[in-house]
């Protein structure tokens, strides 16, 4: 176990469980938060990735029809 998992829960062991549950509330809102940010930098990345490419449509019968 790491360093800072070990101190995190030692922690908790000596808060009430209503200090523990916003513990946890914050580690997930860290989390999502974190997330988030990736999946913006995703779709930022697939935007450069495409930028400048003829914008084609395709229909459900062409996928059908080519795959």
């Amino acid at each position: 176990m790491g360093y800072f998992k070990e101190k995190v829960l030692a922690l908790l062991e000596r808060m009430p469980e209503a200090l523990q549950k916003e513990v946890a509330d914050f580690a997930r809102f860290l989390l999502e938060k974190r997330l988030g940010e990736e999946l913006l930098w995703q779709s930022l990345s697939l935007a450069q990735a495409v930028r400048g490419l003829p914008e084609e449509d395709y229909t459900e019968a062409y996928l059908k029809e080519r795959w």
